[in-house]
């Protein structure tokens, strides 16, 4: 996604020292994979009906 392409581009500018990816893992468990892999676009993206399903 454009959003993570534009967070990537500003980590390379040193313009953050942390970023959380808590609320993309609880969806996605396969998030980090799937960024290293290139293949953001089987990235599952967020939704507050999903924090209902935790159990």
């Amino acid at each position: 996604p454009a959003s993570l392409e534009h967070l990537l581009e500003r980590l390379g500018n040193d313009e953050f020292d942390l970023v959380a990816v808590g609320r993309a893992l609880l969806v996605d468990p396969d998030w980090a994979l799937k960024v290293r892999e290139g293949r953001e676009q089987d990235i599952l993206p967020f939704s507050r009906e999903a924090l209902t399903t935790l159990v």
